[in-house]
């Protein structure tokens, strides 16, 4: 019976977290809601905008120039699709996990920090985010030039995307302490074993 409002729980946060993807998401649901896809190119361009509405609002002496290109299919096909998808995906997929594993950690901790439970549970969150955060930008840059690649000639570049070192470092951070909290434990049954 106690596992009924456990998984009410889940459900909502999932659906919510689900929900506000679809309404703060910029690209709708995963890109999937919009009738065209669209890649932005890796490299930087200075474009002069002669363009008046650019020009006059600039002091004397400063140039316009445009330096993102983005190309838009409007007939974009399901593989299409399934590439934008991938471009936001990833970092959805490690954020709902992230909010699920911490979530389990503070079920598990209401019994107390030094347990064997604890200390596993943050070191799965640390793996997570470790993992996660590496992964991630990797995976969506890939899909990114891969949708690139069906939408431009020689405008891609498969090499390594620059990573956030927010996310990784957490984990390891969170790593660092479930070996604090496994020690913790070990004392701590090491004092009632004395006692």
């Amino acid at each position: 019976m106690a596992r009924r409002p456990v998984v009410f729980a889940v459900l909502v946060l999932v659906t919510g977290v689900i929900i506000g993807m679809v309404l703060y998401s910029r690209a709708g649901f995963f890109g999937l809601t919009v009738p065209h896809v669209a890649a932005q190119s890796p490299s930087i361009y200075g474009i002069g905008i002669d363009e008046p509405a650019f020009t006059e609002g600039a002091r004397p002496g400063v140039v316009a120039l445009a330096s993102d290109l983005r190309f838009i299919d409007s007939s974009p096909d399901t593989g299409q699709y399934i590439l934008q998808a991938l471009t936001t995906f990833p970092s959805f997929a490690v954020t709902v996990g992230v909010f699920f594993l911490l979530w389990r950690l503070l079920w598990r901790a209401r019994a107390g920090v030094y347990l064997p439970q604890v200390a596993g549970q943050v070191r799965v969150v640390g793996w997570w985010l470790l993992a996660g955060g590496l992964l991630a930008p990797q995976i969506e840059y890939f899909a990114m030039m891969a949708l690139l690649d069906t939408m431009t000639v020689n405008e891609s570049y498969y090499g390594v995307k620059e990573i956030p070192l927010i996310v990784p470092l957490v984990g390891l951070g969170l790593l660092a302490l479930a070996n604090v909290l496994r020690t913790g434990v070990r004392m701590r049954d090491d004092l009632e074993g004395t006692v």
